[in-house]
């Protein structure tokens, strides 16, 4: 049975708000290992309603590597440091990369209506991008490694950027698919 479009963006949202408690506070307080796994049964929550399952795992795939590259660079530039998870020194922790594997998730269903459109991407990307890590820090998930307003400018600078990309990878995989909606097996 295919879950009509409003209750597919109302759980794909929520799974994502879910998602980001769980690894922002688990990194917060010390058990960021629980809020990755969690995070990660999201994620595969979401994949399992998915009818195009293969196209939206090479997209969430995608987001990881993306997120990889920006983040780490933010570490290396000392403007985020991450307390929690590093398991290779330099490279952006695991729970950081399933958040960005989180909204991608959300690009084809609760964030549909930004399909096409790049400009209002790259803004929402740079503003929203500055609001998510600022509760991360202000949550204790992480630092800003310098003065906090360099910190933000090139974190909304990377996402600006990020988030136009990964909405124009999102519509490419979407070509010859139906508007998404959650498939649920009864």
């Amino acid at each position: 049975m295919m879950l009509g479009p409003m209750w597919t963006k109302l759980i794909n949202f929520g799974l994502f708000q879910a998602g980001w408690f769980a690894c922002v506070l688990g990194a917060a307080f010390g058990q960021v290992w629980l809020g990755t796994g969690l995070g990660v049964v999201f994620v595969m929550t979401h994949l399992a309603l998915v009818p195009n399952r293969a196209g939206e795992m090479r997209l969430l795939i995608f987001a990881l590597c993306v997120g990889l590259v920006v983040d780490s660079v933010h570490m290396r530039t000392g403007a985020l440091v991450f307390f929690e998870g590093n398991v290779f020194p330099g490279l952006a922790p695991p729970w950081i990369l399933v958040l960005w594997m989180q909204i991608a998730s959300t690009l084809r269903f609760s964030l549909s209506w930004l399909e096409g459109r790049y400009v209002f991407g790259c803004f929402l990307g740079a503003c929203c991008g500055v609001l998510a890590y600022a509760a991360g820090v202000r949550l204790g998930a992480a630092g800003f490694g310098t003065d906090s307003t360099r910190a933000l400018l090139q974190i909304g600078f990377g996402w600006g950027l990020a988030l136009p990309f990964l909405l124009l990878v999102a519509r490419r995989i979407s070509r010859g698919h139906e508007t998404e909606r959650y498939q649920i097996f009864w």
